[in-house]
């Protein structure tokens, strides 16, 4: 370690040593055709004082493999597919690119100065390194191994973590000012700054994208950032000086590595503190802790202890050491392979992700059907040709996905997940039925941004307890929202058919949607706003017990209203007004 390493980041209490920001995944070997295979995950550890990176296969908690890298490596990311594992070398300025194929350094690249951070894209195209001493972020194009854009962020950034769409890298360790950039990938232009605590430096973002949790050095908290509005929305107490940060799979629990030697565990339902977990050799005296990463069924947590040379495993179930294992000088930063998977290709035949499973399909083909009955499933820019059916675990359904048959989402257990249907065409049915979990479908501006999608035929949301959000879409054929017991919004879509509004218990907003057919307000138990639609044929609002309201739609043929409990309305147009909207 040079002494220019050890002065310059003083001011951090020396907290310099800190490594990547990305929940967990594994290496995979999979099939080209009949069902996919997983090998053993294995950890890609950085040794800082002797140049090394240990490889851990973590059915054996043994290292398998020690290679040589530059000078102070200090973080690392692996690739999604699991091809590559990119090393940032604090002392060199470099970062060295492992074929994990062959476990051998393939290239190694010029970055800043002090290299700390590193993120990869979930489409495995760009790499984002925090530069600490030249307050820089270098973006790495994988397809070149060369520097693609350097992006001024704040003083001495430290730590990134990117956002599971891609679209925003979170960038912390602007220590003059105690903010957080936020990075818009597509520009590579920071488009937000925002004040958390004293001293922000790990980061993890929540695989749902919903939160990103900053661990803040100075003050001893973690800060709880909802990316859409880009504001901080809690302040959790952890331990001494917390640095590292990992979220399971699953987005339940977050695991902080402290310097007193700690690891804290936040329960992502209630944002509080569950458990806190001795872990012996954390803290040295020039040093901070290691990183932490999280096994991609969730099941082990993997720290660094820097000063014992070593990997505590942790138990997720049991919050417990289960293991030991040692590597070699100063070990800093782990990592996975964020997601087991298809990447590129085609896969010809079924495929299905289970419990315990984190699964990806990026620039992919998938001949036949895909289901879910478990584990966490992302999909990105991907043809299926089949049927997709999920009945268990959590999903994100991502921009530039087609789905030739049916998507059928159904008897999701209640959980606080907010799963995701973006930028995505469906030629069938969509059909997401008695679900307890929430679903954003279509277009949202918010951070991270949801596309818009289309479906060619009906689309019925039934039977849900969760809150639903439809917004932006283009529906082919009917749009059928019946019996729902959570919240629906439906707001912005273009539909074909009719849209019926029918049986709801739980409160909804109707406004903005154009409207081919019908639209039918009728039985509904909870409020419902009725605003600004546009329908070609009638407007039919019946038998409604709670209050409704008919504001400024613009009616073809009749606008008919009767039976309700407590309607109020104005501005409407209509060819004809019958009821009790004759004068609204």
């Amino acid at each position: 370690m040079t002494a220019k390493s050890a002065t310059r980041l003083s001011s951090w209490r020396l907290g310099f040593l800190k490594s990547t920001f990305w929940m967990a995944g594994v290496l995979v070997a999979v099939a080209l055709s009949g069902v996919h295979a997983v090998a053993a995950p294995f950890a890609y550890v950085t040794n800082l004082e002797n140049g090394t990176v240990s490889v851990i296969d973590a059915a054996t908690q043994t290292v398998v493999a020690t290679i040589p890298v530059g000078n102070g490596p200090i973080g690392v990311a692996v690739t999604p597919d699991g091809t590559h594992a990119y090393v940032v070398n604090l002392e060199d300025g470099t970062v060295s690119v492992v074929a994990t194929a062959t476990n051998s350094v393939v290239a190694t690249i010029t970055v800043g100065i002090e290299p700390t951070g590193v993120a990869i894209t979930p489409d495995g195209t760009h790499v984002y390194v925090t530069n600490v001493a030249e307050d820089t972020v270098s973006v790495i194009a994988t397809a070149s191994n060369t520097v693609a854009a350097t992006v001024p962020v704040g003083i001495e950034p430290f730590g990134v973590a990117i956002t599971p769409n891609g679209a925003f890298a979170y960038v912390t360790g602007n220590v003059s000012d105690n903010t957080v950039s936020v990075i818009a990938t597509a520009s590579n232009t920071v488009v937000a700054t925002i004040t958390v605590g004293n001293g922000p430096l790990g980061v993890a973002v929540t695989p749902n994208g919903t939160n990103a949790y900053i661990a803040n050095f100075d003050d001893n908290t973690v800060s709880v950032l909802a990316t859409a509005s880009n504001t901080v929305t809690a302040t959790i107490p952890v331990g001494i000086e917390p640095l590292g940060v990992a979220i399971t799979p699953d987005g339940t629990k977050v695991y902080v590595t402290s310097l007193d030697n700690n690891v804290t565990v936040i329960a992502t339902a209630t944002n509080t503190v569950s458990a806190t977990i001795p872990v012996a050799n954390l803290s040295f005296p020039l040093f901070s802790p290691g990183d932490i990463a999280i096994t991609p069924d969730g099941t082990s947590v993997y720290v660094a202890k820097t000063a014992g040379n070593a990997v505590g495993v942790i138990s997720t179930a049991t919050n417990a050491i289960t293991a030991t294992i040692p590597v070699e000088d100063f070990p800093t930063g782990v990592a996975f392979a964020p997601c087991t998977g298809v990447f590129g290709g085609t896969f010809t035949g079924n495929l299905t992700v289970t419990t315990g499973q984190n699964f990806c399909i990026v620039n992919a083909v998938v001949t036949g059907n895909l289901t879910q009955t478990g584990g966490n499933l992302e999909v990105l820019n991907s043809t299926i040709d089949g049927n997709v059916q999920i009945t268990g675990g959590t999903f994100m359904i991502n921009p530039g996905t087609t789905i030739d048959g049916n998507l059928q989402i159904q008897n999701l257990p209640a959980g606080t997940a907010q799963n995701q249907i973006c930028g995505t065409t469906v030629k069938g049915v969509l059909q997401f039925q008695n679900n307890g979990t929430a679903l954003v479908m279509g277009s949202s501006s918010s951070s991270p941004p949801c596309p818009a999608d289309t479906t060619d035929g009906v689309v019925q949301v039934q039977q849900n307890s969760a809150p639903i959000s439809v917004v932006g879409d283009t529906v082919g054929g009917i749009l059928q929202v019946q019996q729902n017991s959570g919240a629906t919004t439906i707001t912005g879509n273009k539909v074909g058919g009719d849209l019926q509004l029918q049986e709801n218990s739980g409160a909804s907003t109707l406004t903005s949607n154009v409207i081919g057919g019908d639209l039918q307000v009728q039985n509904n138990t909870a409020t419902t706003n009725v605003t600004s639609n546009t329908v070609t044929g009638n407007l039919q609002d019946q038998n409604n017990t709670a209050a409704t309201q008919v504001f400024t739609n613009s009616i073809g043929n009749t606008l008919q209203c009767e039976n309700n409990v407590s309607i109020t309305g104005g501005g409407n147009t209509a060819r004809l007004k019958q009821g009790q909207c004759v004068s609204f």
